[in-house]
């Protein structure tokens, strides 16, 4: 345990004062090189003392200045009060590094493992795995003409909308800026298709109220829906770039709807489609601009 600074602080030290401290400190460990003959898992604990300093008082600087990533520890006092809020921190950390911040919703990594572990369980017990993109339609418009704050509001209330109506045991996730996604163990073609159709048809009743916006807005879905039967080994990006060419073919279609991409064990590779990125971006974004 390596002192960085032996000076005590009170509870009225300045936050600035300490924010700066920590993040030069951060910064400096950040940049530091591991020493050769250090394995894999060691560690170097700094301890900056800061006497009168309680939890709770901690809790707040750390709230202000985002400092949830260092841990505190009392010298002469029970530690397991500290120890539980460290377990709550760093369980608070998993679910950050997971899930978007906007929509809680997991992120596109936690998509993508998840997704890769569905599969391996799906090819295992033979049970069929289906998984939705959903794109909201237009919504280059709603930014444009409403400003990011409504269009924010647009993207909280569909991820709301997601989380209420999937399965306890469906995954929903936010892979890029206004594409949403489903994984649906268990579930085939048929089902899924029927699932994501109630959930289009729920988008379509949504009025989402913005600040000094005189009318709600309305919104819409396209979706694409891939589907394996689990019995044939298929990657993660496979099955994705199926959804993904299915998407692309509602919002050809008009929007508002859901296209279903060929059954992946009675199809071989999917042929890439080759489409222009200003004719993808008209598709999505009714544009032809940037």
């Amino acid at each position: 345990m390596t002192p960085a600074n032996s000076d005590g602080c009170s509870p009225d030290f300045p936050d600035e004062a300490l924010a700066a401290e920590l993040d030069e400190l951060r910064a400096l460990l950040d940049g530091a090189e591991k020493p050769a003959c250090a394995e894999e898992g060691d560690g170097l604990v700094i301890m900056r003392l800061c006497s009168g300093l309680t939890l709770k008082e901690w809790e707040g600087i750390g709230a202000r200045r985002d400092l949830r990533d260092w841990m505190v520890l009392p010298i002469a006092a029970n530690p397991f009060p500290y120890l539980t809020r460290i377990q709550q921190t760093l369980k608070d950390l998993v679910f950050l590094s997971e899930h978007d911040p906007l929509t809680k919703l997991h992120n596109r990594g936690a998509f993508e493992r998840i997704l890769a572990a569905e599969l391996i369980r799906s090819s295992r017990s033979g049970q069929p795995l289906a998984v939705a993109l959903l794109d909201l339609d237009d919504f280059k418009t709603v930014n444009d003409t409403y400003g990011h704050p409504c269009g924010d509001r647009v993207l909280e209330t569909m991820g709301a909308l997601l989380a209420a109506e999937k399965r306890t045991y469906d995954y929903a996730a936010r892979v890029g800026g206004e594409e949403f996604a489903l994984i649906l163990p268990g579930v085939g073609m048929v089902r899924a298709e029927g699932i994501v159709e109630r959930l289009i048809e729920s988008a379509r009743t949504l009025r989402v109220v913005c600040d000094g916006v005189d009318t709600p807005l309305c919104v819409t879905l396209s979706a694409g829906i891939a589907c394996t039967k689990g019995k044939v080994a298929i990657s993660w990006e496979k099955l994705y770039a199926m959804a993904d060419e299915a998407l692309y073919a509602a919002k050809a279609e008009g929007k508002d709807r859901v296209h279903c991409a060929p059954i992946a064990d009675l199809t071989g590779t999917p042929e890439k489609t080759l489409v222009r990125a200003d004719e993808k971006r008209f598709l999505f974004t009714g544009s032809t601009k940037g």
